[in-house]
């Protein structure tokens, strides 16, 4: 089912975890997103360059200047650089603080996002170790249990032992074997979670490297547990990132004031050049009434009626007006520049409604600090106590595996002698099975919970490396300061 085996250690896992994993990778985009935002703010402080290529053609009637309308036709070619500045002085300020607030947030998730998930995959590495060790426990009560129906069988063909003796270490052979693949199925299932975590084939397996299970103590049991919480307050980076995203809602209520409530200053400088078209430049003139004779009229007039001839010679005037051709002109390019400064303010109701969502917003990132802090502080009593429970569990463990084997090889030497059953080595055999597994799940059970505990601490990055690379037999050997 599996193409290949790949020993890993501690270390190496703490290194790919941090190199490979899509979860670290997603938040170095988010710092680089508001890394972007932040320098979008910034350059919203300084001037815009505006190139600008205009054409304009105008043809009707127009007010002219005194406010009288004519008429015109005329096209314009305009091309300019524009530089425009319109800024807000306490709303931009107010901006790039919030801006830069949210940048150094996302930057300490980003190494929550890497703590957690070198937590995650510390964690997985040593239930694996956990559960290779059930899978060695369950192939050495494999052995015993064949070694035992050898015997149940060599006594059965010497006349010393008896059929039920023999069904008995048959059925704890395949008991045994059982076992044994369901281990097998759960140190699986282990190695794909890892790999997942790691970005690695999920058909390779992976299994520890380590020789044998030992407990790694990461944090001194002496430290009073009001450190410990210290501690987590001031190195966690979750508490950090909680606690500038409250600092960067701050500078976004003030930035909301300032631009409900505070001036706008604009400016502007426009420089370029401007050339056109226009008809009708001249001013007809016409002929004028006194002029307007009738040649073939002895004494000029048009008509002997004086309101047909007036009306005759307004109309010639007219008509005259519109063939006099007034001329056309073309304008060479020539240049123009422009300058603008302004200064104002704009109220609006909807300003009390924005500063109270602001406000609003900013008190949700309090609530949800507090939140946070109080997750960290039980993560930290948690892992303490489990620290220590699991401790005292290792002790207690080793003394019972110790007895075990003791009890087994009497017991095993017993029967050999002829004093003892079948029945008695069998129990013995799940005696020493069951102290085996117990000790393997208290002593990683007391590792996980000192990866759990330098991690709630908001340390776990700096320091666990070197001291599982070669893991102490004693809890005193293993003392070492967290800082």
């Amino acid at each position: 089912m599996y193409r290949e085996v790949l020993a890993v250690d501690l270390p190496t896992i703490v290194r790919v975890a941090g190199a490979e994993n899509l979860e670290i990778r997603a938040a170095r985009q988010r710092v680089e997103a508001a890394r972007g935002r932040l320098e979008s703010t910034v350059g919203g402080v300084f001037p815009a360059i505006v190139p600008t290529a205009l054409f304009e053609h105008v043809e009707g009637t127009v007010r002219a200047t005194p406010g009288d309308l004519v008429g015109v036709g005329f096209n314009s070619f305009l091309v300019a650089g524009v530089l425009q500045w319109a800024i807000n002085p306490g709303k931009v300020v107010y901006d790039i603080v919030a801006a830069k607030k949210r940048l150094v947030a996302t930057e300490y998730q980003e190494r929550a996002v890497v703590l957690e998930t070198t937590r995650r995959a510390s964690t997985q590495f040593y239930e694996l170790v956990r559960l290779q060790a059930r899978v060695s426990a369950a192939g050495e009560a494999v052995s015993e249990a064949e070694e035992l129906l050898r015997i149940s069988e060599l006594r059965i063909t010497t006349g010393t032992g008896v059929p039920a003796d023999k069904l008995r270490a048959e059925a704890r052979l395949a008991a045994t074997r059982q076992d044994l693949i369901l281990a097998l199925k759960s140190f699986y299932d282990a190695s794909i979670d890892l790999a997942l975590t790691l970005r690695l084939d999920a058909s390779v397996t992976l299994v520890p490297s380590m020789g044998s299970v030992a407990p790694v103590t990461l944090v001194r049991d002496d430290l009073p547990l009001e450190d410990l919480l210290a501690i987590a307050v001031q190195h966690r980076p979750d508490l950090e990132s909680a606690r500038t995203v409250v600092a960067a809602l701050a500078a976004d209520r003030g930035a909301t004031w300032w631009g409900s409530f505070g001036p706008q200053f604009q400016a502007g400088y426009q420089i370029g050049g401007i050339t056109g078209h226009s008809n009708n430049t001249a001013e007809p003139e016409g002929i004028p009434g006194n002029l307007l004779l009738n040649p073939f009229s002895a004494n000029g007039s048009f008509n002997s009626n004086a309101f047909a001839n007036g009306a005759i010679k307004e109309i010639i005037s007219r008509g005259v007006k519109r063939l006099e051709g007034p001329s056309d002109e073309t304008f060479g390019f020539d240049g123009q520049q422009r300058g603008t400064a302004a200064v104002g303010w704009r109220f609006s109701l909807s300003a009390f409604g924005d500063l109270k969502t602001a406000q609003a917003l900013e008190q949700q990132a309090v609530i949800a600090a507090e939140a946070q802090l109080d997750q960290a502080q039980a993560q930290v009593v948690a892992s303490q106590q489990a620290s220590r429970a699991n401790y005292e569990l290792i002790g207690l463990a080793r003394q019972q595996v110790r007895s075990a084997e003791e009890a087994l090889r009497l017991t095993q030497a017993n029967l050999a002698a002829g004093t003892m059953t079948t029945l008695d080595v069998l129990q013995s055999q799940d005696a020493l099975a069951q102290a085996r597994v117990r000790f393997a799940d208290a002593v990683v059970r007391y590792n996980q919970s000192q990866v759990n505990l330098l991690a709630a601490l908001g340390l776990f990055p700096q320091a666990p490396s070197a001291a599982a690379m070669n893991p102490p037999e004693t809890r005193e050997e293993s003392k070492h300061d967290t800082g």
